[in-house]
């Protein structure tokens, strides 16, 4: 049941108090009017609708006194002055709160994903907190949900949707693997050429969908290397080692990878957390970034 304090205050249209202040201050309806850039009547109806909802006349009409406000208006402006220095301190009371945020938000990001926005995202969250520094650590997605788990990391970035229900997931986007050479593209049949893998490919794990791609697709080769981050892999694809999957927004770009005639793979991507996982400030501050944009 809702309390008669509160349900005052939830009915009460705040705007009114605004307005009776300036009128106090102003002594006139018609001054209060040019000041709130409204018309003579609005005021006049604002001021009524304030004194019937709190049953009291708070301002005098005529004679000597006219526009002074009576005993309970000088009350209630007292506090209508309280409220509105608490409501212009508020951006400097944000600011500070911004400044005070620092700290060190430490990402764990499974070594194939690839997120060209993040830098920007980074480095515009950084205008509002600029004491926070970032950390990026890489590994495998078994690696960091593991670690995500045991609580010993906050945030991580993976291609898998975890069923343990201590873990929070929110999907960030989706990513198209697409299998690479060196351009140009060989024209014998590359069924047979060596393949370049991930660490972290192994069966049961979630980029075993890479190896079962190939395997769908017709990429018998012994696999000679495995990387541990896409950079490293379209490194070694460059260099002419291999054919390897490689992130499409990464190697689209890129005229020294030329991409084979197969359907992309698409591996979605979480952004990964522990529900219980201790998020400092600076963690916070950065998911509920992410979060508004």
């Amino acid at each position: 049941m809702t309390a008669p304090l509160d349900k005052f205050a939830n009915q009460l249209d705040w705007n009114l108090l605004r307005t009776f202040m300036v009128i106090v201050q102003e002594r006139s309806i018609t001054l209060a009017a040019h000041r709130l850039s409204v018309t003579q009547p609005s005021v006049s109806a604002a001021l009524r609708r304030l004194e019937e909802r709190l049953e009291r006349r708070l301002i005098e009409r005529g004679g000597a006194a006219a526009f002074q406000p009576t005993p309970a208006g000088e009350v209630l402006y007292r506090h209508c002055a309280d409220i509105y220095g608490v409501v212009t301190a508020l951006p400097s009371a944000l600011d500070a709160a911004h400044a005070e945020v620092q700290g060190i938000v430490t990402l764990h990001l499974s070594g194939h994903i690839h997120w060209p926005e993040l830098p920007g995202l980074i480095a515009a969250y950084r205008q509002d907190y600029p004491l926070v520094r970032f950390r990026f650590r890489r590994g495998t997605c078994d690696e960091i949900l593991g670690q995500l788990a045991q609580k010993n990391a906050v945030l991580g970035v993976v291609s898998a949707h975890d069923a343990r229900p201590v873990l929070v997931q929110r999907k960030l986007f989706d990513q198209e693997m697409s299998h690479y050479v060196r351009a140009p593209a060989p024209a014998d049949d590359p069924r047979a050429a060596p393949v370049l893998g991930y660490e972290g490919e192994q069966a049961g794990s979630p980029l075993a969908a890479l190896s079962m791609h190939r395997i769908r697709a017709g990429l018998e080769g012994p696999t000679v290397a495995e990387a541990p981050d896409c950079m490293a892999l379209a490194a070694l694809v460059r260099a002419g080692a291999g054919i390897g999957a490689l992130p499409r927004r990464l190697a689209a770009a890129d005229a020294s990878l030329a991409e084979l005639p197969l359907a992309p793979l698409v591996l979605p991507v979480y952004l990964v957390r522990h529900e219980q996982g201790g998020l400092s400030p600076a963690d916070q501050s950065f998911l509920q970034y992410l979060e508004a944009h």
